[in-house]
Order: structure tokens, then C-alpha cells, then sequence
């Protein structure tokens, strides 16, 4: 009787779960805006070029939008490394984002909260992962200032653990606290395609100001079908000389 009853609660979560996404998606998918919460599956290819060693793979990403305020993410990645010639699991990624106010009719036009954290599931060994767990709460704005135009300012903290794995010296292994900012700004050339161009500031540790680092991104998405759309994206970390190109096709449910 109890295994039946936890059945049926489970089938009233799911169609109620199911419910709500079904009554988010009927409304126009606008995508340009990243405080827009849909429910998508997202099949990426990834190629990163970095010294002396290249990665490729694939990223799994589900989003789930139960309503238009909360939005959670898992995002899982299948990596290639060619320096050690391994391929298996990258650093699995979870977020949770709340959006409590959100009027576009307002030059204030989005508020809310979010929480990303990745998990090291990826070895570090293989050169897959970062033998480290990465907790980042951050705060997003939107300003609206046109219709074609709009910004996007996004402050988190980072907490980054310290390494577990043994190819790092113990004396350099330690926690990190650091924050970055960022503004996504989209522009919509039209109804079937808009790009996000992204500058990125980053205080990785603030015991080092060293690790102070500036990167660039670049997002397009183009409509295919009403619930099929391309995208690209490019991510320059030039002090590094690490540079991230992935292509995906994004499904939403």
C-alpha cells in the first residue's frame, strides 16, 4: 500500500510538473534574453584549443522550466583529451536559477538569483576535470534598453576547493575565493536570429591578483523551426591562450 502510494504521488508531481511546462512553452520562445526560462534539451559540440594539449566532445544540457520564475540546469559533458589520449566524463554542472521580478516594460526589466555548481566527476589525471568543487551564487539584472538591445550585468562569487588530485603539489593545493562580472548583451537582428556578445572580468583568487583575467564570448542562435534552433559559440581566454569554439542544436520540449 505505501509503495503504491508514493506511485501515485509521483504520477500527480510529474503531471503537474508536466502541466506547467507545457503552459510555458505555449507562449513565443525568445531565447535573446537569458531571463526567458524554457525547457530544452541542448546537444552541443565542443572543440577547446589550449597549450599543448586540445580537448573535444559533446555536452548534454537539459534545462527544466517548471514556471517562469525557476529554471534548473544539468549539464553533462563527454570529453576527448588528445595530450593524454583519454576520453570519459568531464566536470558534471548543476544550477538553479530564480527569477522573482521580471517587466520588460521597465528600463529594470529583470531581477533574481542563481547558484551554478560543478561537481568534479571529470579525471584530472586525464586532463578531463579539475579535481575541484566550484560553488558560484550570483545576482542578474536586466536593463532594457531597446528592443533590439538589451544589458545584462551578472556578479557571482566563486568558491573553488581545494584539488584533491595527487599531480599537484600539496603545498600549492588551497580553497580559492574570488567573483566575476559580466554583461550579456543581446542583440536581435530578427525574429530567427540574435547574438549575445559577452565581456567577462575575472578576480580568481583574492589572495593573487595575478589570476586577474579578461575573457570574451560570443553566442549566436538561428530558428530553424519554432522549436528547433542552431547556435554557435566562441569563448576567448587570450592571456591563456585558451580558446572554446562549440556548435549545438537545441531542442525545446
Amino acid at each position: 500500500m505505501k509503495t503504491q502510494n508514493i506511485t501515485q504521488l509521483i504520477i500527480v508531481l510529474f503531471l503537474l510538473i508536466t502541466g506547467n511546462i507545457i503552459h510555458a512553452q505555449d507562449q513565443e520562445i525568445d531565447t535573446s534574453k537569458p531571463t526567458n526560462f524554457y525547457s530544452f534539451l541542448d546537444n552541443t559540440l565542443e572543440y577547446a584549443n589550449q597549450p599543448n594539449q586540445n580537448v573535444y566532445g559533446y555536452r548534454g544540457n537539459f534545462t527544466l522550466a517548471p514556471s517562469e520564475a525557476h529554471l534548473v540546469l544539468a549539464e553533462i559533458p563527454l570529453l576527448y583529451n588528445d595530450r593524454t589520449s583519454k576520453f570519459g566524463l568531464g566536470d558534471i554542472r548543476a544550477r538553479y536559477f530564480f527569477l522573482p521580478y521580471k517587466n520588460y516594460d521597465k528600463f529594470f526589466g529583470a531581477f533574481g538569483p542563481s547558484i551554478d555548481v560543478f561537481v568534479p566527476t571529470g579525471s584530472f589525471d586525464d586532463g578531463l576535470g579539475s579535481s575541484s568543487w566550484v560553488i558560484s551564487p550570483g545576482i542578474t539584472i536586466g536593463l532594457m534598453a531597446a528592443d533590439w538591445i538589451q544589458f545584462f550585468p551578472i556578479v557571482s562569487y566563486q568558491y573553488v576547493s581545494k584539488p584533491t588530485t595527487d599531480k599537484i603539489p600539496e603545498a600549492q593545493k588551497q580553497d580559492r575565493n574570488g567573483i566575476s562580472f559580466q554583461v550579456i548583451t543581446p542583440v536581435v537582428f530578427s525574429e530567427k536570429f540574435f547574438i549575445q556578445l559577452t565581456p567577462v572580468y575575472l578576480i580568481n583568487d583574492f589572495s593573487d591578483s595575478n589570476q586577474n583575467r579578461f575573457a570574451q564570448e560570443l553566442f549566436g542562435a538561428y530558428t530553424l523551426q519554432e522549436k528547433l534552433q542552431l547556435t554557435g559559440f566562441f569563448r576567448g581566454d587570450f592571456e591563456d591562450e585558451k580558446y572554446t569554439f562549440r556548435l549545438g542544436l537545441t531542442v525545446f520540449l
